[in-house]
């Protein structure tokens, strides 16, 4: 199961994803944080609600990360993500994400 919400305010949204981060829903997240991306308002992502990961959505993360262009803010991360993205060597993603996160969104 795969659900994504948008929460937060009109100016400040945040994109929550849900459920399973994996590749069996890798287009559906890619459309969500895509349409997300297509509107102009700075966003966060919420993981909190996540339960599964694996390779292909670290690997969504560090594309959508790579660009820069968009302030993008994320809300405190999964344990389980944080060890799935140590354990591939995607440390450096952790530490970016980690200067993103915000405590009260």
């Amino acid at each position: 199961m795969f659900a994504s919400t948008i929460q937060g305010t009109p100016e400040h949204p945040v994109l929550r994803l849900e459920g399973s981060l994996t590749l069996e829903h890798a287009t559906q997240i890619h459309a969500a944080l895509t349409a997300r991306l297509a509107a102009p308002e700075p966003f966060s992502i919420d993981l909190r609600g996540a339960d599964r990961f694996d390779l292909s959505f670290v690997q969504i993360l560090l594309a959508l990360l790579k660009d820069g262009s968009r302030p993008i803010g994320f809300l405190p991360l999964p344990d389980g993500l944080v060890e799935l993205a140590a354990s591939v060597g995607a440390d450096s993603l952790i530490k970016d994400i980690t200067t993103r996160i915000e405590e009260h969104v």
